[in-house]
């Protein structure tokens, strides 16, 4: 199948659901650049850390941040490589927090679309169908129940040495899933005309198969 090297491709879904991992994937069987906007929230989050105490607006308008989007997401801030600190739980919980401001939403919104405007990507988030792009050319939610999710991110953070239970994992994703659906300012949604695919128990190469399917009917327009 030829697929087309222009579309804008957005993936959004709570924590756990496989976003991360298919749009990877995904990026790599289109040769498309994947966007991991989780790792910019969290790259602020860290430089938040690292200045506490300091507002975010004055953070933000000398934000010595820098992404690049080159197979795997690397985020460097002062020039040091921070990509697996922005992974750690407390600071994803951070990045929860600070996604409903609008201040931080708004200076992401601007690089994010910088980057994808002239398609060949892969973007993955919360938003990124409903609000960064809501004309994507295909949109995919998906979602997975909520122990499923709090298995995988348990696996995934054990792997990295992470020793957190299980019942912990679950109850901060519980914190996440909430934070990001009530917040005021781009709640976590289905955006319109996404396709919603349901993760639980479907192996990683079924559900690519079953995305490259709806994506190859695009390409065939």
């Amino acid at each position: 199948m030829v697929y087309r090297k222009d579309l804008i491709i957005t993936i959004d879904g709570p924590s756990g659901a496989g976003k991360s991992t298919i749009a990877k994937l995904l990026a790599r069987e289109l040769g498309y650049t994947f966007i991991d906007t989780g790792a910019m929230y969290r790259g602020i989050a860290c430089a938040c850390k690292a200045r506490e105490g300091e507002p975010v607006e004055s953070i933000l308008k000398d934000l010595p941040l820098r992404f690049e989007f080159k197979g795997e997401t690397r985020v460097y801030l002062d020039g040091a490589d921070i990509s697996q600190e922005i992974r750690e739980p407390h600071i994803s919980l951070l990045a929860s927090s600070l996604s409903q401001q609008s201040v931080v939403r708004e200076y992401l919104y601007q690089i994010q679309r910088d980057i994808g405007k002239n398609g060949g990507v892969v973007l993955e988030g919360r938003d990124t169908g409903s609000v960064v792009f809501p004309h994507a050319h295909v949109k995919f939610y998906l979602d997975a129940s909520p122990d499923e999710r709090a298995k995988r991110r348990h696996t995934e953070l054990a792997a990295k040495g992470d020793s957190s239970e299980l019942a912990t994992v679950r109850e901060e994703m519980a914190v996440r899933d909430r934070n990001d659906s009530e917040r005021q300012i781009a709640p976590l949604v289905i955006p319109e005309g996404a396709h919603r695919v349901d993760t639980t128990g479907i192996d990683v190469p079924s559900v690519l198969a079953m995305l490259l399917k709806y994506i190859a009917g695009e390409s065939a327009r």
